[in-house]
């Protein structure tokens, strides 16, 4: 069975005038009506003009025949202000040259990344929309040539950018008639902005991991546990020197700490709690969410983050054991929204345990009952945003958390 031809079905809803078919059409007759009354000079001006528009057309509707398209990025996670170079490729393998090309591809709804450069932004309408595109001129891809050139993209604000494809844009030398094609990916690039990164203080989950440790129930200045002593070394803090067995007549003798840490943290995002908050506020919670992640994370604390399942997308849960699989958590975070709630059938199918759990939220009064019901059971503390009381679980604001904020 014969594959449709890449010139079929084209559309040229950016050409010119010049260009099309009623146009050609009428040039045609206006030129055989001018010599038939023997007008030539005005019959050989139309007929011209009108092989100009053919050929002008004829070129447009092959320029982009078997023309391909990559798309590469030196790094696909990147926290605000930081920027992703883009590499783009170009390979034209056919004897018929581009005198232009336009690459273009859709930017993240809201602006997550933009290119540096503001002149390589446009605006496309799709569906009566206009949208935010990335465009890019480049001139002269010859026979058989391969070009590539870097673009730039800098993470603004948090979000999610997914690019399945590149759309192209040629056609004739003279610009009288445009073709497009949407050339697709081998496989999804995506670029994620994770949320910007706050000071926060970690003290209140070590507390919390000392009390079920050694049944302590008020505040310790220091979050370690006496493992072992050892002979003192010349170089040993004097704070660190067992007194008690001093005294018993053992020589001078030191502690060996072991601090306490929390062996993991499971954070639950219901992100409906929030859809009555102003959207800083949600930008806000996750920025101290994410940064209480990053901290734990690098105090070897195995972190997993359970969301509210964003709209058009599949994963609500990720797992980070080590620093490697951190990008995974904080992706989640990226592609995080307000649009679905928490519900209990998704704690109970996607968690195992929901010790060490804690739930993040933005109005309390605003999560389902059978999540509640749920959290109650296993005594989960709900970190909310701002000051707020539940009847049946513990909340903490989670404003307390950063740095100086009294947890």
């Amino acid at each position: 069975m014969s594959g449709k031809p890449e010139s079929s079905g084209l559309d040229f809803a950016e050409s010119s005038l010049f260009t099309m078919r009623f146009t050609i059409a009428a040039l045609l007759i206006c030129g055989v009506g001018f010599s038939l009354y023997g007008r030539l000079p005005a019959a050989l001006f139309t007929l011209g003009t009108a092989a100009a528009a053919i050929g002008a057309r004829l070129w447009a509707r092959h320029a982009l025949d078997g023309v391909s398209a990559a798309l590469s990025a030196d790094r696909a996670c990147l926290f605000p202000g930081e920027v992703c170079p883009l590499r783009v490729t170009l390979d034209n393998p056919k004897v018929l040259p581009l005198v232009w090309l336009t690459v273009r591809f859709p930017l993240a709804p809201g602006g997550a990344l933009t290119p540096e450069r503001a002149w390589e932004v446009t605006e496309v309408e799709e569906g009566g929309v206009r949208r935010p595109w990335y465009e890019k001129h480049v001139s002269f891809l010859l026979w058989n040539q391969r070009l590539s050139y870097t673009s730039r993209l800098r993470a603004e604000h948090r979000g999610l950018l997914t690019l399945e494809g590149l759309r192209l844009l040629s056609g004739d030398g003279l610009c009288l008639c445009v073709r497009d094609k949407d050339i697709p990916l081998p496989r999804p690039l995506q670029l994620a902005v994770f949320p910007r990164l706050v000071p926060v203080s970690t003290q209140w989950f070590r507390r919390r991991s000392w009390e079920l440790e050694t049944g302590a129930q008020g505040l310790q200045d220091d979050r370690s546990v006496i493992r072992n002593v050892r002979a003192y070394q010349p170089g040993d803090s004097a704070r660190s020197l067992n007194f008690r067995l001093m005294a018993r007549g053992q020589g001078p003798m030191v502690n060996v700490y072991e601090k306490i840490s929390p062996r993991r943290a499971v954070f639950l995002l219901d992100g409906a709690s929030f859809a009555g908050l102003p959207p800083s506020d949600f930008e806000s919670a996750l920025e101290i969410l994410c940064s209480l992640i990053v901290r734990l994370s690098g105090e070897d604390v195995a972190v997993t983050l359970l969301t509210s399942l964003p709209a058009g997308r599949r994963e609500q849960l990720a797992r980070c054991r080590d620093r490697r699989q951190l990008p995974a958590v904080l992706t989640l975070l990226a592609a995080a929204d307000t649009s679905a709630h928490l519900t209990g059938d998704e704690l109970l199918t996607r968690l195992r345990s929901l010790s060490s759990a804690f739930l993040v939220c933005g109005d309390a009064r605003r999560l389902t009952e059978d999540a509640c019901a749920l959290l109650e059971r296993h005594r989960v503390p709900l970190l909310t945003w701002g000051e707020q009381s539940h009847p049946l679980l513990r909340t903490v604001d989670l404003n307390a958390f950063r740095a100086g904020g009294g947890l």
